[in-house]
């Protein structure tokens, strides 16, 4: 016995849906144009709502022969929308795009009788570099080095070089916040021309060429640059009195500096 898994009927919430035949399919352009002002939303800050288009050409083979197809529902759905950080510039990003348009045809075998159903995705993808509306931001540093490593060295009890006993060094790594992708809205514009016909004027083949455009919102989780680091080094008393911790940070200054510019500073060596 089959299990029942449609929509509602049960706790396993909404299955996805059966695989697809997917049609060949192969993108030609894209170009993309950012119409958003800097804005934020909620906790993120939104870096601009982009506008995408893209085309594709398909061919896409039906399972019998066809008099005429009667209607096509189109639905796209994104399989990744990768945003890469252009180096040293924070107000660009290019773009990775991938996606593909569910399409459910259906169509007539004779001038009378049932309508058949066939249903095929088509692949399709953008890569374009996009001006953001408010700039990214790396609070600890855009990259981390892990080729070097800076080493701690004493010399040897001879004097006469290193000691090869007693060494350490410092590494680190910044983990930034990633660039967060939602499809806003979709449009496709489609031309379909019908081949391979057989002898009684049937066809089973539809060649589409396609433009799919896409709206775009990109996001970003920022920090708080204002957040100021704890005092250091402590007094260490114990006590919980942070009195001397207080007097520590106005005579140096400790408290003035920002988490970021501190481990800036650390991890610099300063």
């Amino acid at each position: 016995m089959k299990k029942n898994t449609g929509c509602g009927s049960n706790n396993y919430g909404c299955p996805p849906g059966p695989k697809n035949d997917v049609a060949h399919s192969e993108s030609l352009f894209s170009e993309s144009e950012q119409f958003a002002v800097a804005d934020t939303l909620e906790d993120r800050v939104v870096l601009g709502d982009v506008l995408i288009q893209t085309l594709a050409e398909a061919e896409i083979h039906l399972p019998t022969y066809a008099t005429d197809i009667k209607h096509i529902r189109k639905n796209v759905r994104l399989t990744q929308c990768k945003a890469l950080p252009v180096a040293g510039n924070p107000n660009f990003v290019k773009l990775f795009v991938k996606g593909f348009v569910h399409k459910n045809i259906q169509y007539a075998e004779d001038g009378a009788g049932v309508i058949k159903d066939y249903s095929v995705d088509v692949p399709f993808a953008a890569f374009q570099q996009v001006e953001l509306a408010s700039p990214l931001v790396f609070p600890f540093g855009e990259f981390s080095v892990k080729g070097n490593v800076l080493e701690r060295r004493e010399i040897s009890k001879d004097g006469m070089g290193a000691d090869r006993c007693n060494f350490g060094s410092l590494t680190f790594e910044v983990n930034n916040e990633p660039v967060k992708c939602k499809l806003l809205a979709s449009a496709v514009n489609q031309w379909d021309i019908l081949e391979h016909f057989d002898n009684w004027g049937r066809f089973n083949q539809i060649t589409e060429k396609m433009e799919v455009i896409l709206v775009l919102k990109l996001t970003q989780l920022q920090q708080d640059p204002g957040v100021p680091f704890p005092t250091i080094p402590p007094t260490g008393n114990g006590n919980g009195d942070d009195s001397d911790d207080t007097a520590f940070s106005s005579s140096t200054g400790a408290m003035s500096e920002t988490v970021y510019d501190r481990f800036r500073r650390i991890v610099g060596g300063q």
